[in-house]
Order: structure tokens, then sequence, then C-alpha cells
């Protein structure tokens, strides 16, 4: 049956900030990734246009029937830089948009990358059940995504008072709301790494992170700020009032700080949540690749040992069974790490859809259900390119562009060359090996081309 699929990554509900201009052009291209997801009838709502040439790259890629027709843009999201908030989803113009090219919407779902309150509301308005679920799951969950259940799912807040709940392993750790509190929490835990990591309760890749320590170093992997303090002597209460207007800032007025621990290595996983009543289902996971905040993925971690990812599958189900005991239903990721002194903490939980649910439904469509036990996936975000037609044709040239018969080569997961200059990649290798050689082709053909 088809759906509407809204793409509203980075929306209020997620980001407790508002966006400089240069992140934002960044951060609309990543909703544009959801396009991959659409089949024949569906509508996507993007929060700009993508270009003709994308959308058949994915037609052909896929052998589906998609056009212009198949995207849904906000009342003047062309004209300037917006986010799908309740603001541009619900003025009466995406509504308008979806029954007039739609029709009856009897039979069609609505799926969401954040099952946000400004989707539910559109939801409602369009009388849409939500995708992927029966109908006395949608009845159980709909209140509860309507008053912002999933929005609690994305602080790191709520987190923490969820992992307790499961006795999923933390690293030491306070929130603060005050200035004051910032400092006594700063000062009580400094001592246990010599660094601190403070979080914004609401953020997205790492962003909003500032790492506070003794130690001689100025980038730490999930840290976008690094603030270095002396090892005797510290003034807390003058350090905290220098942090707190960096990071308590619009809709962010809570912070978590927490005993920051070098990573080894940085693990996600990505489950489905059916709501209170079945058993989550675990969809994918692996390593992040951070440098030194989050760029791309290995599919499924190559460095894994067994007892971890044994670990990290067992409190990620503990963690979405909770969940879905408490109401939630829908895409459910879960970010971890191992320490360089072997230990596993989690970091935090986000009740939607990751930068890996397009890669993982690529790669589902493309390599087959069981692609994590048969082929390697590595993925880069952002790459410069100048020219996105003469990218495929270096790919083509190369002999490099993804395969069908042997289920191996590379895929543009999205570009926004003529607005960002840069497009996502994703390589499908055989193995470890044959993915990294894949992928420095790669790097190269997108240089010449």
């Amino acid at each position: 049956m088809p759906k509407v699929i809204v793409a509203n990554v980075d929306s209020d509900s997620m980001c407790g900030n508002d966006m400089p201009p240069e992140i934002h052009a960044l951060s609309s291209m990543c909703c544009c990734r959801l396009l991959v997801m659409a089949e024949d009838e569906d509508l996507v709502i993007l929060p700009h246009s993508v270009s003709d040439e994308f959308i058949d790259y994915v037609a052909g890629l896929l052998d589906r029937n998609l056009t212009r027709n198949n995207v849904v843009v906000p009342r003047d999201g062309d004209s300037r830089q917006l986010i799908l908030n309740d603001a541009s989803l619900n003025d009466g113009f995406v509504a308008e948009q979806i029954r007039s090219r739609a029709g009856d919407l009897a039979e069609w779902r609505m799926e969401a990358y954040f099952l946000d309150r400004p989707v539910m509301a559109l939801a409602d308005e369009l009388g849409l059940p939500l995708f992927g679920i029966d109908e006395g799951t949608d009845l159980a969950c709909r209140d509860f995504l309507r008053c912002g259940g999933a929005e609690t799912f994305n602080s790191k807040v709520l987190f923490r008072q969820l992992a307790g709940t499961v006795d999923a392993p933390v690293p030491s750790g306070r929130v603060a709301s005050t200035e004051h509190e910032l400092g006594v929490a700063i000062r009580t835990l400094l001592g246990e790494t010599g660094r601190v990591i403070i979080k914004q309760e609401m953020n997205s890749g790492s962003a909003g992170n500032t790492v506070v320590t003794v130690h001689d170093e100025t980038r730490l992997t999930g840290a976008s700020r690094v603030v270095p303090v002396p090892s005797e002597g510290c003034d807390f209460a003058v350090l905290a009032a220098e942090l707190w207007p960096l990071v308590a800032l619009q809709r962010n007025t809570r912070v978590v700080v927490e005993a920051y621990h070098q990573a080894a290595q940085v693990y996600y996983s990505e489950l489905w949540v059916p709501g209170p009543t079945e058993s989550p289902k675990l969809l994918n996971f692996g390593e992040m690749r951070m440098e030194p905040t989050f760029i791309g993925f290995e599919i499924p971690g190559q460095r894994m040992l067994a007892a971890d990812l044994g670990d990290m599958t067992a409190h990620s189900m503990n963690l979405a069974r909770e969940a879905g005991r408490r109401g939630f239903v829908g895409y459910l990721n879960i970010d971890s790490i191992t320490t360089v002194d072997g230990k596993l903490f989690f970091n935090e939980v986000n009740g939607r859809m990751g930068c890996c649910t397009n890669i993982d439904y690529l790669a589902r469509v493309l390599v087959g259900e069981n692609y994590t036990r048969e082929r390697v996936v590595l993925t880069y975000n952002w790459v410069e390119a100048r020219d996105f037609t003469a990218v495929l044709k270096a790919l083509d040239a190369g002999g490099l562009s993804f395969d069908k018969t042997t289920r191996t080569g590379v895929i543009v997961a999205i570009e926004d060359v003529a607005r960002c200059g840069v497009l996502d990649y994703m390589v499908v290798g055989e193995d470890l090996a044959h993915a990294h050689d894949l992928e420095q082709r790669a790097l190269a053909a997108f240089e010449e081309a």
C-alpha cells in the first residue's frame, strides 16, 4: 500500500539549537536521503526539490518509476531554507498537495524519519495510519506519539533514565539545568578520566558536544569542541560561567555531563520497535567512522569482538523493549563505544531513523535481506564533487558502479552538488579488503570527475 514519507531530519524536535545556513544546507541534504525509500506511488515530503538527475539515477538503480511528482515540497521550500516542522508541514499547503496527487487516501500510510508531534498532526489531518504496524498498535501508541513520546526518546536526559531502568552500562554522569549544577558536575566527574563531556539534551551527530580535559589535546572522538583546563587549581565556577552560555542555548535548557572515556571503536545498532506487545527486531549494526565526529559507517563492524557484539545486542534489545513498553513504536537507533581499556558503554538512544536507515534499505533491496552475512558496506558522507553526471560517468568508466549481478560496487546514496557541492556514497564489497579497494578507486574517480 502507498505511503507518505516525511523526511524531517534535524527538525525542531530533534535539535535544540537553530542551525547556521551552511549546516542547514547539509542537514536538508540528509532529508533527501529518504527518496530511495519511495516506491512508485509513494510521496516523499522533502524540504526542497532534488535534481532530476538523482531521481533518474534512483529510479534506474531500484527499477522504479520515480519522477518529480513523487516529491512534495512545502510552500517556498525552493526559495528559502526551511526545516520540516509544524510551520512548514501543517499550514495546509502540504496536505493540499498530497490530496491533489494521491486522490483517495483510504489505503495510504504515514512513515517518517521522526514521528514527532508535527508529523502526527499531519497524519491526523490526512487520516493516515502509521506504516509498519497493525491497527491495534496504532491505536495504542498514537496518543503517546501525539504528546511527544518519540521526542522524549531523542533526549539524552531520558536516555540515562532509560539505561538505568534496564541496567545498560553508561559512564558516570549528572544532569545540569543551571550554571552552578554544571560546575559541580564537572568538578565531581573530572577526576575519573581527566576528561568530562558536556552533551546538549537535544542534538545530533556530535553537534554541541563539549569536552573539558586536563590533558594536552585538541581533538577527541565525538567532540565538536575541546576545552583545556589545568589539572590543579581550576576554578570550576568560572569555567561553568564561560561554558553555560555555549551549551544552554534556545531549546537546550539541560545538559548531560559525563566522564569521558576514550573510544577504541564507536558502534551503533538500529532496531524496529513494534510497540508494547511484541519483541523488537535488530535491523542492522556496525561501526561508526569518526573523524573525529561521525562521517560514515562500516556495516557490519569488522573489528567487533564477539563478546562486545553479544553485549551490545543484548543491551540494545533491553533498551528497545523498555521503550516499547512505555509506548514507543518505530525505528530506534542506539550508540555505544568500547573504550581503550576494554569497557562497553552506551552513549545515547534516538527514537527515530538514523543515517543508517536509507543504507540498510538500499542494501536489503540490492543485495538481499542477509546482506550483513554476505557483504561489507562502507559509507562516507559529504564528499566534495563538482558534477553529479560526471561522477556517474567516472564510476561507469572505472567499472565501479553497482553491479546487480555481482551485488557489489559503488552507489551514490544522495547528492546535492548544485547547492552544497557534496554527495554521500555507499560501497558494497565482498569483504572488507574488497570494499576498501572499491572505496579508494571511487575517491580517485570523484577527484577526476
